[in-house]
């Protein structure tokens, strides 16, 4: 099947949550007015990042995470939204992503695998990321570091997925050699786990100086080949991707190679 999806390079603004919801609405309807059936957004878009400790995020979101305007414009524009967003929970802070389609909560995720001064806030999450059937295929959620771990991708891939939604905040400063051209390293191992599992990564990244720090932007849609099918692009905007969810169901890459039929199960 055909689909077009979306990947939203949005410029979030620390512990404003109605200011960052209202960009999710204008992005999400330029994603819309341009085809797409699904728009992800960055990692921790409703609040911004870099909070100083657990008390400034959680005034941040006294009055609330934004979810219910979130869920109720992806009914509004009958488009599936993916974003990142902040919860405190039980008293932990938890980085997490949502799935909204026809204004109801399909699929929520604490991210898994923590980076840098994330472990100083967030509380990581004890479960693999879900996958669930959308009317785009079958979408699994991941959150930014997340996808440097083979492992947590194969599970995506086993369980199915045809693209796997990453809400992404990349800190610049980790740059790849300039011989490696536009692709960041963090660009290249995803891009490695789309064409090792066969299915798209859609990754949208933030963009804008917060507290000091920038940010790698590049968001882009990953075919199972491995290879960007958007353009990687600065600043904000929407970039949209054409996608074929038969290609991701077809494992094979040889006659005689199938990329999840080759496990060695006996062995590993």
């Amino acid at each position: 099947m055909k689909h077009r999806i979306a990947v939203a390079q949005a410029h979030p603004q620390i512990g404003d949550v109605p200011v960052n919801v209202a960009s999710i609405r204008r992005l999400a309807t330029q994603a819309k007015d341009s085809g797409a059936e699904m728009v992800v957004f960055p990692e921790l878009a409703t609040t911004g990042y870099g909070f100083r400790d657990a008390a400034e995020l959680s005034l941040a979101l006294s009055d609330g995470t934004g979810l219910d305007r979130i869920a109720t414009l992806s009914d509004e524009l009958e488009i599936v939204i993916v974003t990142g967003y902040a919860e405190i929970q039980n008293g932990k802070a938890l980085n997490k992503a949502a799935l909204f389609s026809g204004g109801k909560l399909i699929a929520d995720y604490v991210k898994t695998h923590l980076w840098n001064t994330e472990k100083e806030l967030f509380v990581e999450g004890a479960s693999l990321p879900p996958v669930v059937d959308t009317p785009i295929g079958r979408v699994a959620l991941a959150i930014c570091y997340d996808l440097e771990f083979p492992e947590l991708l194969r599970h995506c891939a086993l369980e199915g997925a045809d693209v796997v939604a990453a809400p992404t905040n990349w800190p610049a400063g980790f740059e790849a050699p300039s011989h490696y051209g536009p692709f960041n390293g963090e660009l290249l191992r995803a891009m490695a786990g789309a064409s090792t599992n066969r299915f798209y990564v859609a990754i949208a990244c933030r963009t804008g100086l917060e507290r000091g720090v920038d940010w790698v932007d590049n968001s882009c849609v990953i075919d199972p080949d491995g290879y960007p099918i958007t353009p990687l692009f600065r600043g904000e905007g929407v970039e949209v991707a054409d996608i074929e969810t038969d290609l991701s169901r077809l494992k094979d890459i040889s006659p005689r190679n199938n990329v999840l039929g080759d496990r060695r199960r006996d062995l590993y």
